[in-house]
């Protein structure tokens, strides 16, 4: 054999290709939180500043927010209740307040009335008969009481009591005099009727129309009655309490001009009684 430089080859062996480990999952987890991102602005760029100031002043300092709340009520969500728009220009800030000044004055005629009257006095001392301006308008209650569960409707039945008969021939007139539009609205506690189908969506409808053939026949036009509903105990006055009398009740509202029905609110979940709870300020109905 001749001799000559050793020539030493190495042969590298093949590998399989290996997988790409988790970089997309990052750069996908990026897009999806530059989307979220995304949204959430353009979900602030459509609200007005004073909705703005209201999310500032609460991420800023929530304790400090929740004890002295905006005069505003705002809520991210739909919500249970209507809602006033407040519209922008001085022209409607005049009618706001014209519109307001005419709610305060119609309060005034329909509490004068029934203190003039003792027996609806002493209703309203009870707390059976309850008449307050809120974010709505006009809201006149009659509520069952424990002394009494059987004051304006039998139990179980829309048919109206003296009672209730009585406070309506009162307010029938001032309110047909007013010429303002009306809703109508019954509610239940939460116990259960057994009345083979009917329930408590059907006894608080009934309730509720009743009390609208009473207005009608106290000079009510019937084209003042935008609504009549029901809610059952969806509504309830006492919610620590959903069985308490107070929450049986049929509730006559003038509202506002600028008055708001929510489309929708969230139902049963956890996640949006979270949400709504951030929201909801002391003393907000």
């Amino acid at each position: 054999m001749a001799d000559g430089p050793i020539v030493v080859v190495k042969r590298k062996g093949r590998q399989a290709h290996g997988h790409h480990g988790g970089a997309w999952k990052v750069a996908y987890a990026d897009f999806v939180t530059a989307m979220m991102a995304f949204f959430m602005v353009m979900w602030i760029m459509g609200m007005s500043q004073e909705e703005r100031d209201i999310i500032q002043g609460y991420f800023n300092d929530p304790l400090g927010f929740t004890s002295s709340p905006p005069k505003a009520k705002m809520n991210i969500l739909p919500d249970s209740g209507p809602t006033r728009s407040k519209g922008a220009g001085k022209g409607t800030e005049q009618q706001q307040e014209a519109d307001a000044a005419e709610i305060e004055r119609a309060a005034s005629e329909v509490r004068t009335e029934v203190r003039e009257d003792p027996a609806l006095a002493g209703m309203q001392a009870e707390g059976s008969l309850d008449v307050a301006v809120t974010a709505e308008g006009l809201r006149i209650s009659l509520s069952e009481s424990e002394s009494n569960s059987e004051l304006f409707f039998k139990l179980g039945s829309a048919e109206i009591q003296p009672a209730a008969r009585k406070v309506l021939g009162k307010l029938g007139p001032v309110l047909a005099k007013l010429g303002r539009p009306i809703m109508v609205d019954g509610h239940t506690d939460s116990r259960p009727l057994n009345l083979g189908g009917y329930d408590n969506f059907d006894l608080s409808h009934d309730r509720a129309n009743a009390v609208r053939h009473v207005l009608l026949q106290g000079g009510v036009a019937d084209r003042q009655v935008t609504a009549v509903r029901g809610f059952a105990s969806r509504r309830p006055r006492v919610p620590e309490d959903p069985e308490s009398f107070a929450n049986r009740r049929v509730e006559i509202l003038l509202p506002f001009q600028d008055f708001q029905e929510p489309v929708a609110r969230p139902q049963g979940g956890p996640l949006g009684e979270e949400i709504e709870g951030v929201f909801r300020f002391p003393g907000q109905e």
